[in-house]
């Protein structure tokens, strides 16, 4: 173990680099500040530094107003209204001679001349985070809440409303400022009439949704996208559209007057491919999918971009519609991409309460063939072991979503009561049918070496045995976001068969699955809950399933409050794994602040040794409080569950601190 735990901190190492620390910029011995107390000199010396590099390269005035107006915008937006900012230059130096004056805070936002929204629904409208709080006052601060203000009164189509700010000094407090916003609704206006309809029908119905809706300044340019869409989408690429709108002031009404020019007919002609370079034509011609004679569509080009990216092999697509060709009317596809770098290494690191300290690297080359073909080693190590493992794989076999591919391992880990180690190769057959659905077939053929397994606990009929399995899994995912999932559901099955005719050593079946569903919930909140579940049963020549095949429960990802693979049977107070188990958990997750969130949770689950013998009442349980920090990379968290009626004399103990990267479910 010790040998793959220093490859492990190596690999973390070499991808760690030190940068030099930053050195002060240029031409900042030439800088100076009077005056400067409420603020950072150093923030301020970097804000005007590009200023300052270009004075010293050609002295003048307009740089150093430049530089004014910058100083002076930084400090009103932070509420000091009445900043003054001077320079003096001399020989040496310029000199920036700043009166800040005092920091202005928004007070309280009253409202008046409203009718159409309550005062209580325009407060809902503000911006984020600006009014009711204790924020800086600045004009560009008045500017946004107007606007606002503004924005929501057009959406239902008070076109021509006004909003008058008056500021005024809260008496009190003389470092407020309260603002009144006094409105003049207006009238509201809709849609008379659509002049120069064209005669489709499907048209003139998609066109007749905008009668029903309040007229806005957006709307001619709505009508205009949906008749350009639909004309591109039904085999005129190079269809126009130009929408006059007519407004009665008077009667607020508005009618649209339409010049609709159709362009030429076209149909899918010839491919030209540009940016390929490790790529074959011949795989984006697969990809793109465009039969050549069929009615140009604006639908089928964006599927072509999606389905190229899907691949992951370029950074951006584009296909588009190229030169028309009037005779014949065959119009060139123009398919333009941009290629990732095919080579990527990346090194990776952590913590977590059941592995510890843990790292990582992957080093992957993708388009080995030029077909999105992948070829990847990669490598984990923690404190309860390694696992080492490289794939080959042939992502849109042969112009299909087949994805042959080949993956081996070498895998060593130490639990509570024993310890495994494996290798083996797998041989896999994927699918995907779209986005959301996904099935794969295999044949895995492995290894198995168990050793200082705990005298109390069974080790089951072998330590040491081979097998092959035959397997089928798939997974559907209907959730909203796979790393910050907040509504849908994901699922995901496999079955394992190792008959005794491939003369595997160990003949069993298995099953095992999980479930997880997203409800939202009013005030931001989440209640999500997952079920999960496992069956492995001895066949033929097998009379009892070796401990390294079991299931084992406990830990962050099934049971919270406990620690790693502790919960079911024991034997001298080591667990012993069993042929089933099962695991829910629930949790309601809520907001605190910005990207803190926080959840309660009940985790109930077990573990049964003998699959005749399960008995639900001998579950366990744990309620618990967590938090959850959102990032771009998922979540960290931070869960404390507490065990209700801990086993002590087997060590357990009433409150278990979980912590991970990334959500339990």
């Amino acid at each position: 173990m010790r040998t793959p735990v220093a490859l492990g901190l190596l690999l973390v190492a070499a991808g760690c680099s030190t940068e030099p620390a930053a050195s002060e910029p240029e031409g900042q011995e030439h800088l100076e500040f009077e005056g400067v107390k409420g603020k950072d000199e150093a923030e301020l010396r970097e804000l005007i530094a590009p200023d300052l590099k270009r004075y010293l390269e050609k002295p003048r005035d307009t740089v150093l107003d430049d530089a004014v107006f910058r100083l002076r915008y930084r400090y009103q937006f932070d509420g000091h209204s009445d900043v003054k900012v001077e320079y003096e230059r001399t020989p040496a130096r310029v000199i920036f001679r700043i009166r800040e004056g005092p920091r202005v805070m928004l007070g309280h936002v009253h409202f008046a001349g409203n009718t159409v929204f309550t005062t209580e629904e325009l407060r809902a409208a503000r911006p984020k985070g600006f009014l009711g709080d204790s924020v800086p006052f600045s004009e560009r601060l008045v500017t946004m809440i107007r606007g606002q203000v503004l924005s929501e009164y057009v959406k239902k189509g008070y076109i021509e409303a006004e909003v008058e700010v008056q500021e005024a000094r809260n008496a009190a407090d003389p470092d407020r400022i309260n603002l009144t916003l006094v409105v003049k609704e207006g009238s509201r206006f809709t849609l008379a009439g659509i002049d120069g309809m064209p005669g489709d029908n499907e048209l003139s119905e998609k066109l007749m949704k905008f009668m029903k809706e309040p007229y806005t300044p957006g709307v001619p340019e709505q009508v205009e996208a949906t008749i350009i869409d639909y004309y591109r989408d039904h085999g005129r690429p190079f269809a126009q559209a130009i929408v006059t709108p007519r407004i009665d002031q008077e009667a607020a009404r508005v009618r649209l007057e339409l010049d609709v020019r159709l362009g030429s007919e076209a149909k899918i002609g010839p491919l030209r491919i540009v940016g390929t370079q490790r790529t074959r034509d011949s795989f984006v011609r697969q990809r793109v999918d465009l039969e050549e004679g069929k009615p140009s569509r604006a639908s089928d080009l964006h599927r072509a971009e999606e389905r190229l990216l899907s691949t992951q092999v370029f950074k951006s697509v584009r296909v588009s519609p190229g030169a028309l060709k009037e005779e014949t009317g065959e119009l060139t596809i123009d398919v333009t991409v941009d290629e990732k770098e095919a080579g990527e290494f990346a090194v990776r690191g952590g913590w977590g309460t059941q592995e510890g300290v843990r790292g990582g690297a992957d080093l992957s080359y993708a388009n080995l063939l030029g077909g999105a073909e992948l070829v990847r080693v990669g490598g984990t190590v923690s404190q309860i072991g390694y696992r080492t493992d490289a794939e080959l794989a042939f992502p849109y076999f042969l112009g299909t979503e087949f994805r042959p591919g080949v993956t081996g391992w070498l895998e060593d880990q130490r639990l509570p009561s024993f310890e495994a180690s494996s290798h083996g190769v797998l041989g896999s057959l994927a699918y995907r049918f779209n986005d959301r659905l996904s099935a794969s077939a295999g044949a895995r053929y492995a290894i198995i070496h168990t050793s200082n397994v705990d005298p109390a606990v069974p080790p089951g009929d072998l330590l040491d045995f081979a097998y092959t399995a035959l397997s089928l899994s798939g997974t559907a995912n209907f959730v909203d976001n796979v790393r910050l999932p907040t509504e849908g559901i994901y699922a995901t099955a496999e079955v394992d068969w190792s008959p005794q005719s491939f003369r595997s050593d160990v003949v069993f079946v298995s099953a095992s699955g999980r479930v997880s569903g997203y409800l939202p919930l009013p005030l931001d909140l989440v209640l999500a809950s997952s079920f999960q579940g496992g069956i492995i049963l001895p066949r033929g020549k097998t009379q009892e399933i070796p401990i390294s095949l079991r299931f084992f429960a406990g830990g962050e990802t099934t049971v919270r409050g406990f620690k790693l693979d502790t919960i079911g049977p024991l034997a001298g107070g080591e667990p012993t794994g069993g042929e089933v188990y099962m695991a829910v958990q629930s949790e309601l997750r809520f907001p605190i602040w910005g990207d803190v969130h926080g959840a309660v949770f009940s985790d109930q689950g077990g573990v049964w040794f003998d699959h005749n013998r399960v008995a639900i009442d001998e579950a366990r349980a744990s309620v618990g409080l967590g938090l959850r920090y959102y990032t771009a990379a998922g979540a960290f968290v931070l869960d404390v569950g507490w065990n209700p009626h801990p086993y002590r004399q087997y060590g357990e103990r009433p409150v278990e601190v979980e912590f991970s990267i990334g959500f339990p479910f």
